[in-house]
């Protein structure tokens, strides 16, 4: 009797390991394409099946089927409890679900758990763990298997095999909660931005004009513009005025757009003799000494640094010491601000971009900020409001852009601009100095600017060009 019981413990041991690493090895490996595909993981749970009924077959045991299934369901309970906790934690917001989750507590899943990490696809995650041990007790059970014994069954197994049915539509459950309250794509969020539309000398509308010739007309040796996509309307309409005798693919080789960053190397490379945009970040002003290269900064205006929310958000209005707690992460919930009981998520922009250096400038004021997750930070603008506007998030995300870029350029209806200390960011609120967050635009050339250049620069501070500049719809100095 006794060799019997220590017969018994070694089998399940050995269906345990079968249970918690055979099963997920196969199914994880072979099925790793059904975190995308549902149909993928097919194959994967009927060699599973095939497995557990080889393995049925080939060894006999005392209890041997009550011992598999309790191996089996074991298995299910942990990797689908740590599953269903995980998701709770985390508000069923995959892209919030640190990467070592899937690595470390389902790790017998290999392939299935490293992409699932990797690409937050936690959509069909969890039918990876009912198929294995659905699969498996059907493997086990095939030989047997008939409604006329399951109703022979022990009314407490019958009952429990119901509960497991039912446990088994937890991954419906959890479809049917995320889709209230988020979605996977840019579909219905994303607002593309044209840039055609504001290029100079096009029969497009959208430039700034004035409403009688300027005084300044420039025939030769045209200034190379460039600058930050936000002023790009600006520098645009200003080529658009005061040059003359360029046609539309001419003037696209002369007035570029980029990112700050790359307007800003092409100044300091010679590759462009004046450029638009907020002022330069202090590694931007060392690479410019590093190259001997003297700036002249010119203001032009002013304009509103915002912070823009999905327009589900509950929270209308944050006060400045708020927004920097959020950005260093002191603030994680937005229940802390008055919103929902709901983790923020704080997205940032790349490193020496406009609106990076003016978050870091105006708003942070030394305070250093938390650093960003790999999928909170952006490289563009658009991208941002993306993902403000719903991006795997539709109410709990923060973002920061500049107004005119947000309202004029890049709209996306999915998005509100927050009141910051009760003072929205209107073009009242800039002038007269109540909202907190104003950025200055300048327009940035080389000490040694050509004479076109320097004229160019004395006519945007001119009365003509300060009124093209409010016409674009940033505010200008008079």
């Amino acid at each position: 009797m006794r060799l019997i019981r220590k017969k018994n413990r070694a089998s399940f041991c050995w269906l345990l390991i079968r249970s918690f690493v055979w099963t997920p090895l196969i199914v994880g490996s072979v099925g790793v394409f059904g975190l995308g595909w549902w149909w993928a993981l097919i194959p994967a749970l009927f060699l599973n099946g095939l497995s557990w009924h080889h393995y049925n077959k080939k060894y006999e045991f005392k209890n041997k089927i009550r011992l598999e299934v309790s191996a089996l369901l074991m298995a299910l309970l942990y990797y689908l409890g740590v599953f269903v906790v995980v998701m709770w934690l985390f508000d069923f917001n995959y892209i919030e679900i640190p990467e070592l989750y899937p690595l470390l507590l389902v790790m017998p899943y290999n392939l299935a758990s490293l992409f699932a990490s990797g690409l937050a696809l936690y959509n069909n995650l969890a039918w990876f763990f009912i198929g294995a041990f659905w699969s498996a007790i059907l493997g086990v059970t095939w030989d047997s298997l008939s409604l006329k014994h399951f109703f022979k069954l022990p009314r407490r197994y019958r009952v429990g095999f119901v509960v497991l049915l039912l446990v088994s539509l937890a991954p419906v459950y959890q479809h049917i909660i995320r889709s209230q309250h988020y979605v996977d794509t840019y579909t219905s969020n994303s607002s593309e931005l044209n840039l055609n539309q504001y290029r100079p000398f096009r029969d497009d509308k959208k430039l700034a004009h004035l409403n009688q010739p300027a005084n300044l007309k420039i025939a030769d040796h045209y200034p190379r513009l460039n600058g930050a996509t936000a002023a790009y309307p600006i520098y645009s309409a200003v080529a658009q005025t005061i040059y003359s005798g360029l046609n539309a693919k001419q003037a696209a080789k002369i007035i570029q757009v980029g990112t700050t960053p790359k307007a800003f190397n092409s100044l300091i490379n010679k590759k462009a003799d004046v450029v638009f945009m907020a002022a330069p970040s202090s590694e931007q002003v060392k690479a410019a000494k590093k190259k001997h290269i003297h700036l002249n900064l010119t203001k032009l205006g002013s304009e509103a640094f915002v912070f823009l929310v999905n327009k589900k958000n509950p929270v209308n209005n944050l006060s400045v010491k708020q927004v920097q707690a959020i950005y260093q992460r002191k603030t994680i919930s937005w229940l802390s601000v008055g919103g929902k009981p709901t983790l923020i998520q704080a997205f940032q922009r790349s490193k020496n971009s406009g609106s990076q250096t003016a978050m870091e400038g105006l708003v942070m004021k030394g305070k250093k900020m938390a650093t960003p997750m790999r999928y909170q930070e952006e490289d563009g603008m658009g991208g941002l409001i993306d993902d403000v506007a719903g991006y795997n998030n539709n109410t709990n995300a923060i973002g920061y852009s500049f107004r005119f870029y947000t309202t004029q350029m890049k709209q996306n209806k999915n998005v509100k601009l927050l009141k910051i200390n009760g003072y929205a960011p209107t073009t009242k609120n800039i002038r007269n100095g109540k909202y907190p967050f104003i950025a200055n635009v300048y327009a940035i050339s080389r000490r040694d600017q050509t004479e076109n250049s320097k004229r160019l620069v004395q006519w945007l501070t001119s009365k003509e060009g300060q009124k093209l500049i409010n016409k674009t719809g940033y505010v200008g100095l008079k």
